[in-house]
């Protein structure tokens, strides 16, 4: 009953999802001007842009219904200490914050922080539904087959994560693309599908200079490359589950087949709603197409995790490539593409989609270069911790003189791109941030616990480097940026030496818990909590934006971080408190900046 009762919930989200992309498409957002009802009724005549609207409201107050339902099943079939009962409540959490989000863009008139962000919730509660459908296939299936003759490629996990990611990502681009009216931008019909037209001069170019066109034109080119990585990845998998015959094998399969076809009809359909003007069939068809994409990739990840989790196999083997690419550590150049993205994106000034490309490019590959020489500065102390033993060059998968030229190489092929691509001021930053990061951040560690101050300066610096790209100058936006992501920081990693300090300290890292202790880790947490919730919320007061939502928005997500850092006053227990504010923090600084680009002026 359970495992039906998911699919029809996921059927009805899919078609949600698709029809919320037909009420903007056709312009029916706003054809019911109140919320939750409609000119004041449950029900009102059902016609024009209302039957469309309202009917979208009745659809999420089913799947609102479906969610319930689930959750009821899945306490009587599994019980509360179930992860299936867990996740089904948090998916009921999911509907309720995408019902709340959904009036929200009703009252305040569609605004665009609010729109992508209703997208973006849809596609998780999507995921976490197929999630306990995921676990429900485990629960039935508990004969597999334990062992397996092949050697299991290390990389491929790793794979489909940066796969998942990238696909989520363009989704949201996208989204955003779409609110904020820029998907003819560039021209519509055939004639532009592939370049980009200048409606003021006529002009045709694939690098446009204006940033409303380097951001749709991004978004073409992003998809360009993710296919590419996908056809990568596909080819790479099929290697290793064409011939074995374990859980989830041929599932895994059948995706590896059919996403690729999946998504250069994605390609097309996109092309399509160029050539015919946004038409309403090819624009839906394009969110559909991704949010089919995006949930079948999310699957994979799924089950290839359990493989690598559950199965034991003959060997294992590490790319090479891949492992040099790690220690680059990705997860911070990503966040890096984000930071810099949106100081380039909220500042003021014209630049061209060149520059702004290289200037992203090479402040990301600046990052990457310092990131892989603190790996070679402190390869002997990651072989000391367990959460870092396995990097490439603890393991001695890789051997140190690599790391070291490649480190260098990066570094100064950034530096030197930074100068002669975007401006002097920008290169000035960047080697600010690596000296601070490679020499004085790194060796810091071992010597005082002060350290996390000086390594928040680098961390900080891609934001401004962003801001400094467009306008080659300092100015109040920049600081703040830089503020703001120099404050979030700190709390960020307190929270991770709370989660980890054993492993600091026998590493010889001096760390807050270990050297004043977690009541007083916990003070300052608090701390600077309350500092970061303040500079977060000062563009309104510079009048950086005049919109009382942002300023409303801004404390809402601050109240909720000081509420869990007050959490620390109280816990017997830190560590598990520590995880969950590193966790919040991880969802605080994207919320935060989203609100930055839907809400300033």
């Amino acid at each position: 009953m359970l495992k039906y009762l998911i699919y029809l919930t996921l059927f009805i989200t899919f078609c949600l999802i698709n029809l919320g992309g037909f009420v903007h498409n056709t312009g029916s957002s706003l054809a019911c001007p109140d919320w939750p009802l409609c000119y004041g009724k449950i029900m009102p005549k059902m016609e024009g842009g209302i039957l469309i609207e309202h009917s979208h409201r009745l659809m999420g107050a089913l799947v609102g219904f479906l969610t319930i339902l689930i959750s009821f099943f899945s306490f009587k079939n599994f019980g509360s200490k179930s992860r299936i009962f867990k996740f089904s409540l948090f998916s009921l959490l999911l509907v309720i914050v995408q019902g709340t989000l959904g009036g929200l863009t009703v009252i305040y008139k569609l605004p665009t922080v609010i729109s992508t962000m209703h997208l973006g919730l849809s596609m998780i509660f999507f995921a976490s539904i197929v999630y306990i459908l995921h676990l429900i296939q485990l629960n039935n299936n508990s004969n597999f087959e334990v062992k397996s003759k092949s050697s299991w490629n290390m990389s491929i996990k790793k794979h489909s994560l940066i796969l998942l990611f990238v696909v989520y990502a363009q989704m949201i681009i996208g989204a955003s693309m779409r609110h904020l009216g820029l998907g003819s931008v560039c021209g519509t019909s055939w004639a532009n599908a592939f370049s980009c037209l200048d409606l003021t001069t006529g002009a045709k170019s694939f690098f446009p200079n204006s940033f409303q066109a380097m951001y749709h034109m991004g978004h073409r080119y992003f998809a360009y490359l993710i296919t590419a990585y996908l056809l990568y990845c596909v080819f790479t998998f099929l290697k290793t589950f064409r011939k074995e015959n374990y859980q989830f094998n041929n599932s895994i399969r059948f995706k590896l087949i059919a996403l690729p076809f999946l998504i250069l009809f994605q390609i097309k359909l996109g092309l399509l709603s160029i050539a015919t003007n946004l038409g309403i069939a090819a624009t839906t068809l394009h969110l559909g197409g991704a949010a089919l994409i995006f949930i079948l990739s999310w699957k994979l990840f799924l089950e290839i995790s359990w493989v690598e989790k559950n199965i034991e196999f003959k060997s294992k083997k590490y790319d090479f490539l891949f492992d040099v690419f790690s220690m680059s550590k990705p997860r911070l150049s990503s966040l890096v593409i984000f930071t810099a993205g949106i100081g380039m994106f909220l500042s003021n000034g014209n630049v061209s989609m060149v520059t702004g490309v290289l200037g992203i490019f090479f402040t990301t590959l600046l990052v990457a270069g310092a990131c892989t020489l603190n790996c070679y500065l402190e390869r002997d102390i990651d072989a000391k911790m367990e959460r870092t033993a396995n990097r490439p060059l603890a393991s001695k998968r890789v051997h140190p003189s690599v790391a070291f030229i490649f480190g260098l190489f990066l570094c100064v092929i950034s530096v030197a791109g930074l100068y002669k691509f975007t401006n002097e001021l920008t290169a000035i930053l960047g080697v600010i941030a690596t000296l601070f990061y490679v020499l004085f951040y790194t060796p810091f560690k071992k010597v005082s616990s002060y350290a996390v101050f000086v390594g928040a300066i680098p961390g900080a610096m891609p934001p401004l480097m962003g801001h400094t790209i467009v306008t080659n100058e300092i100015q109040v936006l920049g600081v703040i940026l830089f503020l703001l992501l120099f404050l979030w920081q700190i709390p960020h990693f307190m929270a991770i030496s709370m989660r980890y300090k054993e492993d600091y300290e026998g590493a010889g890292f001096k760390v807050f818990p270990n050297t004043s202790g977690d009541p007083s880790t916990v003070k300052q947490i608090f701390g600077y909590t309350l500092a970061l919730v303040s500079i977060s919320a000062l563009p309104y007061f510079v009048y950086l934006t005049k919109s009382p939502l942002y300023l409303v928005g801004t404390f809402l997500l601050g109240g909720f971080s000081i509420y869990l850092a007050t959490q620390g006053f109280k816990t017997k227990s830190y560590k598990p408190w520590a995880r969950k504010y590193f966790l919040s923090t991880l969802i605080y600084l994207p919320v935060q900046m989203g609100l930055m680009i839907g809400l300033f002026n």
